[in-house]
């Protein structure tokens, strides 16, 4: 059975989350996991999966500029983390999609696997974002018979105080820190368990 593949833990902190939902039925099971594989491409949604999830997030092209569409490798994804945002980064963190994998068969599965970035209309070439360059957060949607998991699994999750000007430093690492108590996954859980909920998502005003 092919797996998603995602980078090993080499530095750094990792972290691994996972939700599931099994359903009654077979075609009950294929269908949720099509809404599934939605909802991880649909990046502007994100938030909207689960109240609890306070994280905004916005796909941008190379530019900057918003995108309105599923996600393709290369996109950037703008993060507005609740608290100051990277000043490097216009006030946002910042990921670039790195890899998208998607296999069909009886054991399904989609993947996307984001890095840290710099922002992209900032002459700075250092990262904008709270975790240093190396970090990933890699994103599973899968079906195993009649039940749909949702996967962030994050390795090697440095805080990114080397490169960046003194701003970013002092406040990456605060924001690190509360990743590394456990309050980033936390809101993955949230967000794997709004992609398997079978709660219909209700449109924020």
């Amino acid at each position: 059975m092919k797996q998603p593949s995602f980078p090993l833990r080499r530095t750094g902190n990792h972290h691994d989350t996972l939700s599931m939902y099994c359903h009654d039925t077979p075609a009950s099971a294929r269908e949720a996991y099509i809404r599934a594989v939605q909802h991880l491409y649909n990046v502007n949604h994100w938030r909207k999966l689960n109240d609890a999830v306070k994280t905004d997030f916005l796909l941008c092209d190379a530019r900057g500029q918003a995108l309105d569409r599923p996600a393709r490798t290369g996109d950037l994804i703008r993060i507005d983390v609740v608290g100051p945002g990277s000043p490097s980064g216009g006030g946002y963190d910042w990921v670039s999609i790195q890899q998208l994998e998607e296999v069909n068969g009886d054991t399904p599965y989609a993947a996307m696997t984001v890095v840290p970035c710099p922002g992209p209309q900032s002459d700075d070439p250092a990262v904008a974002h709270f975790f240093a360059e190396g970090a990933t957060n890699t994103f599973v949607v899968r079906r195993l018979g009649n039940c749909v998991l949702a996967e962030v699994h994050g390795r090697n999750e440095r805080p990114n105080t080397d490169a960046p000007p003194l701003l970013d430093r002092v406040r990456n690492e605060a924001v690190a820190l509360l990743g590394t108590v456990g309050l980033s996954k936390i809101q993955w859980k949230d967000w794997t368990a709004g992609v398997v909920s079978v709660v219909e998502v209700k449109p924020q005003g």
